[in-house]
């Protein structure tokens, strides 16, 4: 779990400094998610759920921010 842990955060850090596009984003988070699930500890299923949910609200709240730049610049 804390592996997926950091590497979710380093996507995170990549997505949003630029360095990967939402779609390649999602696409690593997904792989992730699948990498860990066979590996989960009983009890650990109610931390990732949050982290993933955490995870999410992050890459949305920053396709948003992008979303109003985009029409502020235009």
């Amino acid at each position: 779990m804390e592996v997926y842990k950091a590497e979710t955060a380093e996507l995170i850090r990549r997505f949003l400094s630029h360095r990967l596009s939402y779609a390649d984003c999602i696409a690593a988070l997904d792989a992730a998610l699948a990498g860990v699930m066979p590996r989960l500890k009983p009890g650990e299923l109610n931390n990732l759920r949050a982290l993933v949910l955490a995870n999410n609200e992050i890459v949305r709240k920053e396709m948003d921010r992008r979303k109003r730049d985009s029409r502020k610049s235009e």
